[in-house]
């Protein structure tokens, strides 16, 4: 059996031409329709005849003036390389003169290149920040030239300065406002705010400066929305590159929240969340997540039973400190921290500095009672919080440090980053894991938009 593929070009005027795209002979014990290889050489000679068409067309199009309708002189031809995700295409590019109609100076054009734009189509840009967001630049590029006809169209090297560039466009997307009106209810007022809390978190990732594998961090701020209903959007930033209280506006603006509905953050209440925390401040109430209480308490006790037992009333000193410890959890549970803080200071006096574990002991006390006071503006009353159902703790961000940071910087990757590379990646990788980067790109390029029968197939 001997099948033919054909391409069928018809122009603006009605003429139509015809090319020959592959020839395939197949017998009935030989592979069962079309191999990898030939689908990816027929879609890039198919790639390659569209695109000359349409370039003629737009080169036509442009060799006139727009205003006197004359035709321009020509200055000469050049070649354009074109990449695309079936194959890089080399153009002929005549260029013309400027009209004298338009401009004293005798300056020239490229009709083409003014078509083209860039010199990578959308569709293998978007392609290489999906990829590129999920995979390393090397597993990605041999994964895409398995299934695409991609000789000579990429190398990494174009290929993160295209992310890079993709990712300064996001974040300053991320700083700008986004002009739209709260919903209202029945009664004319705000509705209620769809998001339970935002949880803020802190991952570290590899310094590109490091002088070792043991040295040389810095930290991304990574964030993770709890809806009401559906699921999370997630948001990530090195602090040092980003405005923080603008990139924050834009992320709640796109859920639905906007200053009229305060907004829950949640945090462990470290150095640089609680930064962080201060920064948002004037979107919502910054509280401290009550896990991180509860088992710096848990710690403690396993360091009060790890006290001498040499004594004989030591088991009964022990039990007593607990009970004390365990009488200064209820007040941070009920949101009273400085009753806390004052039965702790009654418990350093009953432990003393007797022996090195006591010691040590009033060491991480004087740690707990400082980590107190540090977030004493962010400790609520947990139990009715618990008991209204909303959010106390930051489980749900945990996960999502792992999701946005170690798994693409961190786990098996040996890179290091700079933190402007780290930060631009970053926006595109929450845009590819919130579901949102195929919109930006139908924004960037309308012509991506699909339509509902884009292509009528053959009968």
């Amino acid at each position: 059996m001997k099948m033919r593929v054909q391409l069928v070009i018809e122009d603006a005027s009605g003429a139509t031409t015809s090319t020959d795209i592959a020839a395939i002979e197949r017998r009935t014990d030989d592979l069962i329709g079309l191999s990898l290889e030939e689908a990816k050489a027929m879609t890039g000679t198919v790639q390659r005849f569209m695109v000359e068409a349409q370039a003629r067309e737009a080169i036509v199009q442009n060799s006139t003036c727009p205003e006197c309708q004359s035709r321009l002189c020509r200055n000469g031809t050049h070649r354009i390389h074109y990449r695309t995700p079936f194959g890089r295409l080399d153009l002929d590019s005549p260029r013309f003169y400027r009209c004298r109609c338009q401009t004293s100076r005798r300056g020239s054009i490229s009709p083409l290149a003014l078509w083209l734009g860039a010199h990578t189509s959308p569709e293998l840009q978007y392609l290489e920040a999906q990829f590129a967001a999920l995979l390393s630049y090397g597993v990605s590029a041999r994964i895409l030239a398995t299934v695409l006809a991609l000789e000579r169209a990429t190398s990494i090297t174009t290929w993160k300065r295209h992310v890079g560039t993709m990712g300064a466009r996001l974040d300053r997307e991320a700083h700008e406002r986004i002009a739209a009106v709260p919903a209202l209810n029945d009664f004319g007022l705000p509705k209620r705010n769809p998001l339970q809390a935002v949880g803020i978190d802190g991952g570290y990732v590899k310094a590109s400066d490091a002088p070792s594998r043991q040295e040389g961090w810095f930290e991304v701020m990574v964030g993770k929305s709890l809806p009401r209903a559906g699921t999370g959007q997630v948001f990530a930033f090195v602090h040092l590159e980003a405005k923080p209280t603008e990139r924050m506006e834009r992320f709640l603006a796109e859920q639905g929240v906007f200053p009229a509905r305060p907004t829950t953050f949640l945090s462990d209440g470290g150095d640089s969340v609680r930064q962080a925390q201060g920064d948002f401040r004037a979107f919502g109430e910054p509280i401290l997540d009550w896990f991180h209480v509860a088992m710096r308490m848990t710690q403690l006790s396993q360091a009060i039973k790890g006290l001498p037992a040499d004594e004989q009333d030591a088991p009964d000193h022990i039990e007593e400190c607990l009970r004390t410890l365990r009488r200064a959890k209820a007040p941070v549970w009920h949101g009273s921290p400085h009753r806390a803080l004052h039965t702790i200071e009654e418990l350093t006096w009953d432990i003393g500095t007797e022996s090195e574990r006591a010691q040590a002991l009033q060491d991480k006390l004087e740690e707990f009672m400082n980590y107190v006071m540090a977030n004493l503006a962010t400790i609520p009353n947990y139990a009715d919080r618990h008991r209204h159902g909303e959010p106390i703790a930051t489980g749900f961000v945990e996960s999502a440090v792992n999701q946005v940071v170690s798994k693409r910087f961190v786990k098996q990757q040996q890179m290091r980053w700079t933190p402007n590379g780290a930060h631009r990646l970053l926006q595109v990788r929450t845009r590819v894991l919130n579901q949102q980067l195929r919109k930006d790109f139908e924004r960037w390029h309308p012509q991506l938009r699909s339509d509902s029968d884009p292509v009528r197939m053959a009968a």
